[in-house]
């Protein structure tokens, strides 16, 4: 019995067969040398170089050399020596010596020889050699041509796989069927629904993942993270003489996600970090107060689980005044007048004009609080320079640390002039406040709900004795201001 491993360093070695002539040359030198290898014994490592990837991050090399220990199994066979690594090193550091110590009797074959190799001879060290010196020379032609490729004035998409939801037509993306699928992943989550609740609903509707199986959370994350949804195209060269080079290509394909959704899954993180998960029954955690003490209302869930049937008992409660209310009754009452208030917002033309004017004054204000950080980051230049020609080390420090504040709110003034632009586009084209035109009609869930409520409403008041009251914001759009500490700092 023996083990074998088959490495391919790219998908495009899954075309060309590289695996099946990899496999059949493996079963061709069992024979010949009377050894069986099951196909289960077989491990194969997708797409994996050995020449950026040393032994021990190779998850099938790494499993390989512990099944061969559990079964005391010492033969296993490559197709040749660079299927083991480009160096040379790693392969005897990692895998080599330590299956020695349990296998004295380890057996290393290639197809090419019937005598084991041993890593430790010359000749053996010289092919590792060869074969690292030809990986240099291969990898160093590729980034070449990559750059030739994104030094064009041209946006050309070099080669690789193409992104979910496109298909690459003359080095350009195009949107394939699956794009709408894109676009719909990132509208849910544009509507507050988790990463984990997207592909719930993705699997429960049998849409197949990208890898044409089960939709795991972590591809919804990437799909959401990746920028080229944006429309823009983002090449990193993470090696080599070009390492670190970052090529951008503004609007060089059609986009799935429009600049303003990407604002909206910012702020509804933003939004998250400050008052908790949206997915959640209590959909006024941390929005609701007491109308005597005027003191946050804490949440209690005294569910009970009897007979295998869950009962809910959900409650907001003031400590201070020792008493609770039931979610139910207050969200019951709640709801449905904050959503009508929400929908008589989204069809007034007059809060649309109002809306468009305090963008505009917040956008006046930004400008004027950069120019003033802008005038700040001169006057403290200038005396940076001072405390050094005094040499005045604790002066210097402490100035060093003024600039880096206000450079540090300059740079969140900008990011926010450029967020309310969007903003600003949106409101004018209708897209921000046709979301809401019909929300009294929609079947909504928790998470939208809670969302609603965190856009629009300041806080609630409620008591047992008293009417609730809803203190609506007056600027939905107060975010983007630019925070009065800063612009003092």
């Amino acid at each position: 019995m023996a083990f074998a491993y088959i490495r391919y360093s790219s998908h495009k070695q899954v075309d060309n067969n590289s695996v099946e002539i990899q496999k059949q040359h493996i079963h061709e030198f069992a024979k010949r040398n009377q050894l069986v290898v099951p196909e289960e014994f077989i491990f194969i490592e997708e797409a994996t170089s050995a020449y950026s990837k040393s032994a021990k991050q190779r998850k099938q090399l790494m499993n390989l050399k512990e099944k061969m220990i559990e079964m005391n199994i010492s033969i296993v066979i490559f197709h040749d020596i660079s299927r083991m690594d480009r160096t040379g090193y790693s392969f005897t550091i990692d895998f080599y010596r330590p299956l020695l110590e349990y296998l004295p009797n380890l057996n290393v074959y290639t197809t090419e020889s019937n005598e084991p190799i041993n890593p430790n001879s010359l000749n053996t060290k010289m092919i590792f050699l060869l074969s690292q010196h030809e990986s240099e020379i291969k990898s160093e032609r590729a980034l070449n041509n990559l750059m030739g490729v994104l030094q064009q004035e041209k946006a050309n998409r070099p080669g690789s796989i193409a992104p979910y939801g496109y298909t690459q037509v003359d080095k350009q993306l195009v949107p394939n069927q699956d794009a709408e699928i894109v676009s719909f992943i990132s509208f849910l989550y544009t509507w507050g629904y988790s990463f984990k609740k997207i592909a719930f609903l993705l699997n429960e509707a049998n849409i197949p993942s990208p890898t044409g199986k089960q939709w795991p959370t972590s591809t919804v994350e990437k799909i959401l993270g990746n920028s080229v949804y944006t429309g823009n195209l983002t090449w990193h060269i993470h090696k080599g003489k070009h390492k670190n080079n970052v090529f951008t290509f503004k609007d060089s394909h059609e986009p799935l996600m429009s600049a303003f959704e990407l604002q909206l899954h910012s702020y509804n993180k933003q939004i998250q970090k400050e008052f908790g998960r949206l997915d959640t029954p209590f959909l006024f955690l941390k929005k609701i107060r007491c109308s005597h003490c005027h003191q946050s209302l804490i949440t209690q869930n005294g569910s009970t689980k009897r007979n295998g049937v869950t009962y809910h008992y959900h409650y907001y409660i003031c400590k201070n005044c020792d008493y609770k209310v039931s979610i139910d009754k207050v969200h019951k009452r709640l709801v449905p007048l904050i959503l009508q208030h929400i929908q008589q917002l989204a069809l007034s033309k007059e809060n649309k004009q109002m809306t468009l004017t305090t963008l505009r004054n917040i956008e006046a204000n930004l400008k004027e609080v950069i120019c003033e950080a802008e005038n700040t980051a001169h006057s403290l230049f200038k005396k940076l320079e001072q405390a050094q020609s005094i040499k005045d080390p604790e002066l210097e420090l402490h100035i060093t640390d003024m600039m880096a504040k206000n450079e540090n709110m300059l740079l969140t003034c900008q990011q926010k002039l450029t967020v309310l632009e969007s903003y600003y586009l949106a409101v004018e084209s209708n897209e921000f406040f046709a979301r809401f035109d019909n929300v009294l009609e929609y079947q909504l869930d928790s998470p939208e709900h809670r969302l609603l409520i965190l856009y629009f409403v300041e806080c609630v008041l409620i008591s047992t004795d008293q009417q609730p009251l809803i203190q609506y914001k007056d600027n939905i759009f107060q975010f983007l201001e630019a925070s009065k500490s800063s612009s003092d700092e």
